[in-house]
């Protein structure tokens, strides 16, 4: 696919460059400016195609390590379910007060919280273990 090769149809090769994700992208622009009324089941199986190759890619390239503190854990997990730390203390059934200190790092999680942040939010007590 590299050196500016088109793709015809439904034929998609691996993405191997930053080139060559750029040109999946642009036609992936491309199929998405159409619109629905103008796009037929070629473009759509292209598009699928297209989509799945750049997710690949992505995935390789583009990778985003875990946390590896219980507040990054913790901010991880809020940005996850779009709430804010106030909402994240009623949830884990501990003050506001109390999550703000552990967030800062000025206070440890007992193990009631842990519990808690285990339980609520459905985290490994294992990855728990590791982030402390």
């Amino acid at each position: 696919m590299s050196q500016g090769k088109k793709l015809l149809k439904n034929e998609v090769s691996e993405i191997k460059t930053q080139q060559d994700y750029e040109s999946v992208m642009s036609q992936i622009e491309r199929l998405i400016t159409k619109g629905n009324g103008s796009i037929n089941s070629d473009d759509l199986a292209l598009y699928s195609n297209l989509a799945k190759s750049a997710q690949k890619y992505e995935n390789a390239v583009y990778s985003i390590d875990e946390p590896q503190t219980l507040e990054g854990l913790l901010e991880w997990k809020m940005f996850e379910l779009k709430i804010k730390q106030k909402e994240l203390a009623k949830r884990i059934h501990v003050s506001d007060a109390k999550l703000s200190l552990v967030l800062s790092g000025k206070q440890k999680p007992d193990a009631l919280m842990l519990k808690s942040i285990h339980q609520e939010l459905k985290i490994d007590g294992n990855v728990l273990l590791s982030v402390l």
